[in-house]
């Protein structure tokens, strides 16, 4: 299961303008584009259009002993009151959590009195971070897993969903760290591809390029590396190629980024972001045509995605195809009449 978190429809008008921006030789969170950019779409270091090579295993509630509960286990008939209790507590927050319908308000008000009877309960703090984590309320899980591990360094299941939740707050060094110690306790692709995604973040191209080959190491071309379950092979691989492609860009290294990226597109076909790359990467490399292809197959997939049509029509003017430019402005004023007015600057 990938993570839709944010969802990637609800995001994409803002990210069509981020990348705007990029192709325009601004800055955008740490990552410039050049002079020489400009003409090629920008940086290809941020999945604007969505598929966000970073996947995301729903993290499991914490387990306890009473008999029925959600968790599993019966209560030993030496555990005390007071431990029946808390185990008691915790079960109906796991319940609540793993409802049809998600009781998280329930489910939050559970965790925190857990933790309030046995504050030295690593449980307690994990579930609030899970319950958190499935929100989307990233700065709170992430305080919440930071506090289960502070009681309960070896609580193992706080490291993959802390980690993640650094991701997303854009806290990459942090990720990275803890990235790795959850590579001592879970050394699966999963992790290693996400991994390559912080390092991509961090400019440590190098180090994302040598995570992302050990993740499709593991992988494996029959899958049998990987205890699946979580996420579809496929889903991850592509990930991974496309986490190694994004790689080897960094390094400017555009004929292995853009075979890379190709297998990550024939692996998901549908994914646009994939392509998209594809497009910036063969761009950078001098392959116009090969771009133009790329940008095309993206507009198939999303055909309101304006940057497509700007990047397409730049990449037109790069062979000197006027005409053909100028029928992506054309397109492209009524999906973003500003994007398109910088469009038809650039093709002047």
């Amino acid at each position: 299961m990938s993570c839709n978190l944010p969802p990637e429809e609800k995001d994409l008008r803002m990210r069509n303008r981020l990348l705007w921006l990029v192709c325009l030789g601004m800055l955008l969170a740490g990552v410039g584009a050049s002079a020489q950019d400009i003409t090629g779409g920008g940086s290809l270091l941020r999945d604007i259009t969505g598929g966000a090579a970073l996947i995301f295993r729903a993290p499991q509630n914490p387990t306890v002993q009473v008999s029925g509960a959600t968790g599993g286990g019966r209560v030993k008939a030496k555990n005390k009151p007071p431990v029946r209790k808390q185990d008691s507590i915790i079960a109906r927050a796991n319940a609540a959590r793993s409802a049809p319908k998600p009781r998280y308000d329930e489910a939050e008000e559970q965790y925190q009195l857990a933790a309030q009877i046995a504050p030295d309960d690593a449980r307690a703090f994990a579930g609030l971070g899970n319950v958190y984590v499935d929100q989307g309320k990233f700065t709170q899980a992430v305080d919440a897993y930071q506090k289960a591990l502070k009681v309960k360094p070896d609580y193992n299941g706080a490291y993959l969903p802390l980690a993640f939740s650094l991701a997303r707050l854009n806290r990459y060094p942090e990720a990275i760290d803890v990235y790795k110690e959850t590579l001592k306790r879970d050394p699966g692709p999963e992790v290693y591809n996400n991994l390559s995604f912080a390092y991509n973040h961090s400019g440590q191209h190098q180090e994302a390029v040598d995570a992302s080959l050990q993740a499709i190491k593991l992988l494996g071309e029959t899958g049998e590396a990987y205890k699946l379950g979580f996420q579809e092979r496929n889903e991850i691989r592509s990930y991974a190629y496309k986490n190694l492609g994004n790689a080897y860009n960094g390094l400017k290294r555009y004929d292995e980024a853009a075979t890379a990226l190709k297998k990550s597109s024939e692996i998901e076909p549908k994914n646009a972001s994939a392509h998209f790359n594809l497009g910036l990467t063969l761009y950078n490399a001098g392959r116009y045509s090969e771009a133009i292809e790329s940008y095309k197959e993206v507009i198939k997939l999303r055909p309101s995605l304006g940057v497509a049509y700007f990047n397409l029509g730049l990449t037109y003017r790069a062979i000197n195809d006027k005409p053909a430019a100028m029928a992506q402005y054309e397109t492209l004023k009524g999906i973003d009449a500003e994007m398109a007015k910088q469009l038809l600057d650039a093709i002047k």
